[in-house]
């Protein structure tokens, strides 16, 4: 969550150019916004996710020196880390929808990572897999979440991009 706190006030300050650029019918100024946020943003979280992954078992023991815990704590660090880069399309994907007034799908979007997908998934994968289905559940909302976000997105963009 720190390491995206980022990226929600990256998208935060996207949100009032891409709503004053839609509201001015310059929607070639919203794409272009768009997908400097998503670019940018995925570069960012990429390299988090790698210093997260390779460091993982230093960063658990941080927070808590327990050899239990740093082993349990590494693989569910490694699995975030992993769908981490995905984030910058979902975020930036809810905050365009938001900003252009499309309620709805920028409900679907925001409702995706944390619940339509996330509440089977931990409900279903810990009876599948047990403590490694824990550790992979968000991970695989993340993975189902953006390929939501993407045809919402592109399905906007391309409206933009005809207008």
């Amino acid at each position: 969550m720190f390491v995206s706190s980022a990226l929600i006030g990256f998208g935060q300050g996207y949100q009032p150019v891409c709503s004053f650029n839609y509201g001015a019918e310059k929607k070639g100024r919203v794409r272009e916004g768009f997908f400097f946020c998503v670019r940018y943003g995925t570069m960012f979280l990429s390299t988090m996710a790698l210093l997260c992954f390779i460091f993982a078992p230093h960063i658990i023991a941080f927070f808590r020196n327990d050899p239990a815990v740093i082993a349990v704590g590494t693989v569910a660090l490694r699995w975030q880390a992993a769908a981490l880069p995905l984030l910058p399309t979902i975020v930036i994907t809810n905050m365009m929808l938001q900003s252009i007034g499309k309620g709805v799908k920028a409900s679907i979007t925001a409702s995706a990572r944390s619940g339509i997908f996330f509440i089977p998934l931990i409900l279903i994968l810990p009876k599948l897999f047990g403590l490694l289905g824990v550790e992979m559940t968000q991970a695989i909302a993340d993975i189902l979440s953006v390929s939501v976000s993407i045809p919402l997105a592109a399905s906007e963009l391309r409206k933009m991009e005809r207008e």
